[in-house]
Parts: C-alpha cells; sequence; structure tokens
C-alpha cells in the first residue's frame, strides 16, 4: 500500500506542485540559458498577441456584425472555440510565459492549481468543441435543411 501511494504522489500530485519556489526554469522546462528563455517568452508572448487579436475579432465579428453565414450551431461552436482559446490564453499561456520570464513560478500556490486545472480542462473543452463542431457538420450534409 506505501509503494502505491508513493507512486500516487510523484506522477500525479507532483506535477501541480512542480513550480513552488524550490524548483527553477532548468527543473522545470529544461531552460539552461537566458538566450533560450526569451526566445520562448517572445514566443509565448506571440500566441497570446495573436489568441486576443484573432479570437475578439472572431467573437466581435460573429456576436455584433453577423458576418459569418453558417449554420447557427457551427457560429455557437465556433464562438465556444474562441472563447475557450482566449481562457487558455489567460490561464495557461500568459501564467507560463510569467515563469519563464521571472525564472521561477512567482504567481504563488492558488494559481499553481488553477494552472494545472485549467490546462487539463481547456484541453478537453477544446477536445470536445472541435467533436461537436465535426459531428454538426456530418448532421448538417446527412440531413440538410
Amino acid at each position: 500500500v506505501h509503494s502505491i501511494v508513493v507512486h500516487f504522489r510523484k506522477y500525479f500530485i507532483m506535477p501541480t506542485t512542480l513550480y513552488h519556489d524550490d524548483y527553477s526554469n532548468k527543473t522545470a522546462y529544461v531552460i539552461e540559458s537566458d538566450a533560450v528563455r526569451y526566445t520562448w517568452a517572445g514566443y509565448y508572448l506571440y500566441a497570446i498577441a495573436s489568441s486576443i487579436i484573432g479570437d475578439t475579432t472572431i467573437l466581435i465579428a460573429s456576436i455584433k456584425y453577423k458576418a459569418f453565414k453558417l449554420h447557427r450551431v457551427i457560429i455557437v461552436v465556433i464562438q465556444h472555440m474562441a472563447f475557450c482559446d482566449l481562457i487558455v490564453s489567460a490561464t495557461y499561456v500568459l501564467p507560463k510565459m510569467v515563469s519563464i520570464i521571472s525564472d521561477k513560478w512567482v504567481l504563488g500556490n492558488f494559481l499553481c492549481y488553477l494552472y494545472s486545472y485549467a490546462q487539463f480542462y481547456s484541453n478537453l473543452t477544446s477536445m470536445f468543441l472541435i467533436c461537436a463542431m465535426t459531428t454538426s457538420k456530418l448532421l448538417l450534409l446527412k440531413y440538410p435543411l
């Protein structure tokens, strides 16, 4: 029983506590030089900026201007995917960029746990939304209006 508890702690609890003060970017992300660290920070900054610009454009165009001439179900799924992408940018990419720039986790224990849970649930939600959009396309092709 003890070995099961140790195995559980090693593989399931450790990833959420990986970003405490004891660990640096070398331990968490295998980043050893400042050049690699700043390259990754620039990449994450680009990902956040493109997500904010692209997803807000999709949301504004589809909600305010009714710019898409698609079936209503497809439009709703696209809106949900854009919103989910904004959530991923705010709860996963932004904290990761901050921790890479500061060379350690500085956002506290609550955001550490929120970071790991948001990563899991946002990936799951994105996968389900893609499946819903594909299924709705199939149903619209098979049973047209």
